[in-house]
């Protein structure tokens, strides 16, 4: 039995955890589906429908035993703002008619009997990160369903990066195929090329291919730095320019660093701490199901979902 066999069957006989970016899939139904679907008060609940749909498919078929909604609440006193206040500054509010619906996506949540967390200080990201790291103690594998880039960081051998609806995976060998650097590095790599989505800045001219290759000689943003005079020696055409453009923008780097890497100990709370799933409660389902309107279909198929 080779190796990565080995390592497989491990990791199959491992308790595993589904930790949900649930945004993601809020704002897919909120695009996806029509805004004639509607709740009793006639508002639309398009994003509901889209989130609480791919909710019911992930039950359904994998049969997680533990599973949690990671949720982005208002960043009152957001951390990553503190360091840098322009921090997705470049993002417009969402639209009133999406707001509302995501206080109905964590009472859905609740409902069907899901754990869901939230922070005012930190992201849905930061919440999935100290999920992983305190479930990989307890002895998990961890399973990350997201689009997002940036949770591929947290990837460690045995676990996977799932972006459900493009039904595209990542284990952690996949990643540095996908990036050019392994999970470690995809926070320095971010730090290097900036995130146009979170409104950091990168250095101009470093794109993942060339920040990939910086990475793989010198691994980690500090080495970076320790070696500019040595970018030029290397075997790379425009090493030159490229270390003159690191040399002029390597003041931003330590604090790029600091909002790309994904925090694995933030502190925040949820209605319950067991992520166990046991089944969904009855009668407040079926209450929130009555408000968002549902049809029997629908209804039928959340209450005939059974734990595992």
């Amino acid at each position: 039995m080779t190796a990565d066999n080995e390592n497989n069957m491990a990791a199959k006989s491992k308790k595993r955890a589904y930790l949900i970016d649930s945004s993601i899939y809020i704002f897919r139904g909120w695009h996806a589906y029509s805004d004639e679907i509607t709740d009793i008060d006639g508002n639309p609940s398009n994003a509901v429908y889209g989130f609480t749909e791919f909710l019911h498919q992930l039950i359904e078929f994998e049969k997680p035993e533990y599973i949690a909604c990671a949720f982005d609440a208002k960043q009152t006193n957001s951390y990553r703002r503190e360091l840098y206040p322009d921090y997705k500054g470049n993002r417009p509010p969402a639209p009133p008619e999406l707001k509302q619906q995501f206080k109905h996506c964590r009472d859905f949540c609740r409902a069907a009997g899901i754990a869901d967390f939230s922070s005012n200080r930190f992201e849905a990201d930061d919440i999935i990160g100290t999920l992983a790291t305190r479930l990989r103690d307890e002895g998990f594998s961890i399973t990350i369903l997201s689009a997002d880039k940036d949770l591929a960081q947290l990837i460690k051998p045995g676990d996977m990066w799932w972006d459900f609806a493009r039904d595209k995976i990542m284990h952690y060998r996949d990643v540095e195929k996908v990036f050019g650097v392994k999970p470690e590095l995809i926070a320095d790599l971010l730090a290097l090329t900036g995130d146009a989505v979170d409104n950091i800045p990168g250095i101009p001219g470093v794109g993942y291919k060339m920040a990939s290759n910086l990475l793989k000689k010198y691994p980690g943003v500090e080495l970076v730095l320790e070696n500019i005079d040595n970018i030029s020696k290397m075997k790379f055409r425009g090493s030159g320019r490229i270390q003159k453009l690191v040399e002029e923008h390597q003041h931003i780097l330590p604090l790029n660093k600091q909002l790309t890497t994904i925090v694995t100990d933030a502190e925040f709370k949820g209605p319950k701490d067991d992520i166990r799933w046991q089944g969904v409660y009855q009668d407040a389902l079926n209450s929130i199901l009555d408000y968002l309107n549902a049809g029997a279909g629908r209804r039928a198929r959340w209450l005939n979902l059974q734990a595992a």
